[in-house]
C-alpha cells in the first residue's frame, strides 16, 4: 500500500478506522469479554457518525455466518476479517491471528472508496497491526489501551503474561497518541511506560444518558419477586480482577448484621464468565460458596443483560457494588449513577474519577469484605435509590459525563476541525 498525501479538513466518506480485534461492538454485552471497551467504540462511533465522520470497526470474524459488514448506525460498520477459524478463541491463542487480521484490513481499504483520516487501535493485540498500518496511510494514530498491564501487575494480576507489556510499550515507544480515560491512567503511562506529557490525551467516556436515566422498576421488581426487598447490585464479568467474591463475602456480613436484620436483603449479579474467569471457574466457586452461607434464596446469578434490561436493574437497585481491583474507568458506577443510584466503589483508578466519595456514594479502600458491608450498610439507611439526595446526588454526577464531550477531545487528534465535521454532517 501507498502513502497517501495528507489533506486538511474533511469529506464526503472521509473515515475513521477502529481496530478492535477481539470484541465485537455489536456483542452482547456482559458475555466473555465484552464490556467498556464495546460500549466506548460503538459510542463514540455513533457520535462520529451524527457530526458527519465515517467510522470503519474492524473486528476478527467469530462465526462462519457473520456478515461481512453490518451496519452500526448512520455512517459507522463493522467490518468483519477473515483471521484465524471463524469461531471464538481463547484469549491466548488471538495474538496468533493478528498477521492474517492485518492482511484483511489493509486489503479492505485498498478497495475500498473511501479516505482514512487516521487510526484508533483498542486493546493491546491491535498495536502492531495499527502502527503499521498508520505508516502505510501516513495518518494519525491513536491507541486506547482499556486497561494497562502494568498497573494489573501492581495489584497483582498477570494479565495476559509479558507479551501485552510488551505490546503496550511497544505503542509507546512507537509514538502513538496515547488515549487514557482519566488523569489516573495517564499518570500510570508516564509512570510506567516513560510516554512524554504532550504524548498522552485524556478523553473520559461518556455514558447514554438517555437510557441510562431514573425510572420506575415497580413492575420489574414485582416481576423478580423483590417486592420490599433492598437489592444490591453487581454488573460485570464474574472474574477475580472483578471482585464478585469480595461482594458475596460482604452481603454474607451484611444479613448477620443485628441492625439490618429487619432489612430483607437481595444481592443480584448480573454479567457472564469471562475467559479469566473460566480458567479458575469463578461462577462454580461463588455458587458453591452461596451453599456454604445457607444464602441461596438471596443471592440470584442472572448471567449477561442486554443494556435496556440492565438499566432497569440499576433503577431497581438500592445501591450498585463495583469492587474491581483496578479500572481504568469504571462506566459499570457512571451508569448506575446516571439511573440515579448510589454506588459503592474500589477506590482505584478512574472509579476515584467517577464516584464522589460521600456524596453519590463511597469509595472503599482495600478489599475487606467488613469495609464493604460498613458502606453499603450506610446507603441502605437512607431512603431507597433515586429518591435519596445521594442518589440525585449520583444523577447530577453522571450529566457531566457525555460522549459529545468525549468525541469533542477526540475530533483533534484525528485531525477534524469540530467545525468541519458538523457542516459536513449536515449535508451528508
Amino acid at each position: 500500500m501507498t502513502t497517501s498525501t495528507r489533506r486538511t479538513g474533511v469529506g464526503l466518506g472521509d473515515t475513521i478506522a477502529f481496530l478492535s480485534l477481539h470484541a465485537s461492538p455489536l456483542a452482547r454485552l456482559g458475555q466473555r469479554e465484552n464490556g467498556g471497551l464495546n460500549v466506548y467504540v460503538r459510542s463514540v462511533c455513533e457520535e462520529l457518525g451524527a457530526r458527519g465522520v465515517h467510522t470503519d470497526v474492524f473486528v476478527r470474524r467469530t462465526d462462519p455466518d457473520e456478515p461481512d459488514e453490518q451496519a452500526m448506525g448512520p455512517r459507522s460498520r463493522v467490518v468483519a476479517i477473515n483471521a484465524g477459524p471463524a469461531r471464538r478463541l481463547a484469549k491466548h491463542q488471538l495474538p496468533n491471528t493478528r498477521e492474517e487480521y492485518l492482511g484483511g484490513v489493509r486489503a479492505f481499504m485498498a478497495r475500498a472508496d473511501r479516505r482514512y483520516l487516521a487510526v484508533h487501535s483498542h486493546y493491546w493485540l491491535t498495536v502492531d497491526v495499527a502502527a503499521q498500518l498508520a505508516a502505510e496511510l501516513g495518518v494519525p494514530w491513536l491507541h486506547t489501551s482499556h486497561t494497562l498491564s502494568a498497573v494489573k501487575g501492581e495489584y497483582g494480576f498477570n494479565g495476559d503474561g509479558p507479551q501485552r507489556l510488551l505490546a503496550e510499550r511497544r505503542a509507546v515507544s512507537a509514538g502513538a497518541r496515547l488515549v487514557a480515560n482519566t488523569p489516573g491512567e495517564a499518570h500510570g503511562l508516564h509512570r510506567l511506560y516513560g510516554a512524554r506529557q504532550d504524548q498522552v490525551v485524556v478523553a473520559p467516556p461518556g455514558v447514554d444518558l438517555v437510557r441510562f436515566q431514573p425510572r420506575d422498576p415497580d413492575r420489574l421488581r414485582r416481576r423478580l419477586k423483590l417486592v420490599g426487598r433492598r437489592v444490591i447490585l453487581f454488573a460485570g464479568r464474574l472474574e477475580p480482577l472483578k471482585g464478585p467474591d469480595t461482594l458475596l463475602e460482604a452481603f454474607a456480613n451484611l444479613v448477620r448484621r443485628e441492625d439490618l436484620l429487619s432489612l430483607p436483603l437481595q444481592l443480584l449479579f448480573v454479567g457472564d464468565v469471562s475467559s479469566d474467569g473460566a480458567q479458575v471457574d469463578q461462577l462454580g466457586r461463588l455458587e458453591a460458596r452461596v451453599r456454604e452461607l445457607d444464602l441461596t434464596d438471596q443471592v440470584c446469578f442472572l448471567g449477561a443483560r442486554p443494556q435496556d434490561g440492565l438499566a432497569l436493574l440499576y433503577c431497581l437497585a438500592d445501591v450498585v457494588v463495583v469492587p474491581s481491583h483496578t479500572e481504568s474507568f469504571g462506566l459499570v458506577a457512571l451508569e448506575a449513577q446516571a439511573c440515579g443510584t448510589p454506588v459503592v466503589a474500589a477506590s482505584v483508578g478512574g472509579l476515584r474519577d467517577v464516584v464522589a466519595d460521600g456524596r453519590t456514594g463511597y469509595l472503599v479502600e482495600g478489599h475487606d469484605p467488613v469495609d464493604y458491608a460498613d458502606a453499603i450498610a450506610r446507603v441502605l439507611s437512607a431512603p431507597a435509590g433515586g429518591e435519596s439526595a445521594m442518589g440525585q446526588a449520583a444523577w447530577r454526577r453522571a450529566q457531566t459525563f457525555t460522549w459529545e464531550r468525549t468525541v469533542d477531545l477526540l475530533l483533534p487528534e484525528y485531525g477534524v476541525p469540530d467545525g468541519l465535521a458538523a457542516v459536513v454532517g449536515s449535508g451528508d
